[in-house]
């Protein structure tokens, strides 16, 4: 007869499940509703169904696809494709409220950066205060 080995029983305190988690997250004091309604409005389908619904409605659109159709008539379709894409950056650039500064300094007054922006008298000078140079 052989003798099968008795697991050890180590000698430890009973675990306290509440005592493992640094923090203790009460269900009620999630906005789960919130978090949920974000995630549903990242969904690729609803992105692409606004999208869809926003070119229905748009008349540049319509004026594209007409003004593309006479251009492929007289054989300067791929002309204007290209036209109608330089067309469409230009149309959906944002416009920057009065006061607000660009975040490229070139089109600010004074060439002024915007704070947080590492130009190099930055870098130069961090690096010279690590003794790099």
């Amino acid at each position: 007869m052989s003798a099968v080995p008795k697991k050890r029983q180590k000698d430890s305190k009973p675990k306290d499940k509440a005592s493992k988690k640094p923090y203790h997250i009460k269900r009620a004091d999630l906005d789960l509703e919130d978090y949920e309604l974000q995630q549903n409005q990242k969904s690729f389908s609803l992105l692409a169904s606004r999208a869809f619904q926003a070119l229905i409605h748009s008349k540049q659109f319509y004026a594209y696809l007409v003004l593309q159709t006479l251009a492929a008539w007289y054989k300067l379709g791929q002309v204007f494709f290209c036209v109608g894409i330089l067309w469409m950056m230009y149309a959906n650039t944002g416009r920057r409220k009065e006061g607000e500064k660009s975040s490229w300094s070139v089109f600010n007054e004074g060439f002024e950066a915007i704070e947080g922006s590492t130009d190099m008298e930055a870098v130069e000078k961090e690096i010279r205060s690590r003794g790099l140079i």
